[in-house]
């Protein structure tokens, strides 16, 4: 009876809720289930702790959409082969099954396959999501305003070119062409900008050569990769050669694809004598004058006759 009176005497007067009160004190000075983020200088943020806020779904969304669904295609590509959910002979290229069964995702599917989970496959990857960005955000001007709709239909010429070499050369992977091609296209146009390849400077247009280099030492196929150089010089020879020295556009953006990708308005691609390119790219400055005739004098711009 005196034990329970003693603890009946300790519930009125509190002395029993000293835990709960040390457990709520330890929940105050813990962080909350809702944080706020209050440091100079940055936006508040309100979230969960533990939120993905600038994480791997907020850097899917700030891809271009091009870029973004490439590496989406590719990821998912390789997941379910790797999880035994899709047989790859399924993504590979194959004439014989395109011609004669219409399998025409084959046009597709092969850009998308890297192989499986390995060192390689997380390079190309880098390489597909790095060069592609850089490249979407501002390609050639081909008809669509260098936009989307320009870099689409550079995909679409380097993967049906592709196709045609890889049914010559008995290749069913040439999705690391295509990176490539992308790659070589980004470092012509932009020449002098600077890069690091596994820590070493490199300028951009000696980018490609150096990473054959790299595959080379770590004997890697060099087939494949070459197939995407030899595209890209190809484009870049179609749209910057061509047009420069016959005066001939043949490369043009249709005007469905830039309605259905909204670039540029659906502008046209003016003649290359007249600026082919909407915008200079980066690191070029405004055309320059045109020069003097060889063999004659620079007689200058002359004055009009009366001026003082």
């Amino acid at each position: 009876m005196n034990g329970q009176k003693s603890l009946w005497q300790l519930l009125a007067s509190g002395r029993l809720r000293v835990f709960d009160a040390d457990r709520a004190a330890a929940a105050a000075t813990a962080p909350s289930a809702r944080a706020v983020d209050t440091m100079p200088g940055r936006v508040p943020r309100v979230g969960r702790v533990g939120d993905a806020s600038g994480g791997p779904r907020e850097w899917l969304e700030s891809l271009p959409p091009v870029t973004r669904a490439w590496f989406a295609a590719s990821m998912s590509a390789t997941c379910l082969c790797s999880f035994g959910l899709m047989n790859p002979m399924r993504l590979l290229w194959s004439w014989p099954l395109l011609s004669q069964k219409f399998e025409v995702w084959r046009l597709v599917t092969p850009y998308t396959f890297f192989g499986g989970f390995s060192f390689p496959f997380l390079i190309n990857m880098y390489l597909l999501v790095q060069y592609s960005k850089n490249y979407e955000v501002s390609p050639y001007n081909t008809g669509g305003g260098g936009d989307t709709a320009d870099y689409v239909w550079m995909l679409c010429l380097g993967s049906a070119l592709m196709c045609g070499l890889c049914t010559l050369l008995s290749i069913v992977m040439p999705a690391q062409g295509l990176t490539f091609m992308v790659l070589y296209v980004w470092s012509r146009r932009n020449p002098a900008t600077q890069v690091s390849l596994y820590g070493f400077p490199v300028q951009a247009l000696y980018l490609p050569w150096a990473l054959l280099a790299f595959n080379m030492l770590i004997g890697n196929p060099l087939t494949v990769p070459l197939m995407g150089v030899a595209c890209g010089h190809a484009y870049y020879f179609a749209i910057e050669v061509v047009p420069e020295t016959y005066g001939v556009d043949v490369v043009v953006t249709p005007q469905w694809l830039c309605g259905m990708c909204g670039g540029g308005g659906g502008a046209a691609a003016a003649p290359r004598g007249a600026g082919y390119q909407a915008t200079a790219p980066p690191g070029r400055g405004a055309p320059a004058a045109p020069a003097a005739p060889r063999g004659g004098h620079n007689w200058g711009g002359g004055r009009v006759l009366g001026d003082n």
